[in-house]
């Protein structure tokens, strides 16, 4: 590699590691970019996340679990919800949902200083010298550990949603897997409710109608959702999922209604290449991806 590539790759590392810290303080991809983009430092980009760092949740953090997956489920969207953040933009540091809806809670100087101090490895006056005074006695965060990420069974999954076999779904879903759907503050826990919700509520009718692109998203496998629109016969984004995986099936789902966040994932916002029906037995098309400079 010459002078120059190496001198690239080394601003692209930094880069990412800096956009990575600012999504561990702000819990958005969005904020994230522009206060990186603003900042080359990370004490000046933690003072700016400090000026902005509020918490962001999840709906498992406002609201006690849903007991009835068909009735009405209930919206927030004036909530600045948890975003997810793509594998592209990461570091080599912890950054999965949980750990990052576990920040969140944190006020915001603590959840600085447990940040420099257990992802960027500061010692402790430097983290002083930047934050002032800070209890440093904070217990580390939840670090969950890596699962190989079983394209069997996402394989399966996929073709689940998209024929819309509900039974088959559920049968992927471990007995106490939770669904959840920002910016709806209903959530569900158990397989069987996972099916109920999706039976009563998804818009699917039948095969075809949902179409499933994997993604990487915090680290952990996530697809990107487009259902298709039976007035104009196109499938249009609709949601982006991520999943954590365990032994025993999917744990946890959550599913994000934020349409902004599919450019963000440099992805279209329509398809329009798809056969009426991808099971009629024609190719899967190729889907071209947004361009995103980097900068």
């Amino acid at each position: 590699m010459s002078g120059s590539g190496v001198v690239a790759t080394r601003a692209d590392e930094m880069q990412r590691g800096l956009t990575s810290h600012c999504y561990r303080m702000l819990g958005s991809v969005t904020d994230a970019l522009e206060v990186a983009g603003k900042h080359g430092a990370y004490e000046a980009a933690t003072r700016a996340c400090l000026e902005r760092a509020g918490a962001r949740p999840l709906p498992t953090d406002l609201a006690a679990v849903g007991d009835n997956p068909e009735g009405e489920l209930h919206e927030r969207r004036e909530v600045l919800w948890l975003e997810p953040f793509p594998d592209d933009l990461a570091d080599d540091h912890p950054l999965d949902l949980e750990l990052i809806a576990a920040l969140q809670r944190l006020p915001g100087r603590e959840r600085a200083a447990v940040i420099l101090r257990d992802v960027e490895g500061w010692p402790a006056p430097r983290i002083t010298d930047l934050l002032g005074p800070v209890d440093l006695r904070q217990a580390g965060f939840p670090i969950r550990p890596a699962q190989p990420d079983q394209p069997e069974l996402l394989a399966r999954y996929r073709a689940a949603f998209e024929q819309y076999d509900v039974p088959a779904i559920v049968t992927l879903f471990a007995d106490d897997a939770i669904w959840e759907m920002p910016p709806y503050t209903s959530w569900f826990r158990g397989a069987r409710n996972i099916g109920r919700l999706i039976s009563t509520h998804c818009p699917a009718k039948a095969a075809g109608d949902q179409y499933l692109l994997p993604l990487r998203a915090n680290g952990q496998p996530a697809f990107a959702v487009y259902m298709r629109d039976p007035i104009d016969n196109v499938h249009r984004a609709f949601q982006i999922q991520v999943l954590t995986l365990t032994a025993a099936g999917i744990i946890h789902a959550i599913a994000f209604f934020d349409l902004s966040l599919f450019p963000t994932f440099h992805l279209p916002d329509l398809l329009t290449g798809l056969p009426q029906n991808p099971y009629d037995g024609t190719p899967r098309p190729h889907v071209e991806r947004l361009h995103r400079p980097h900068g």
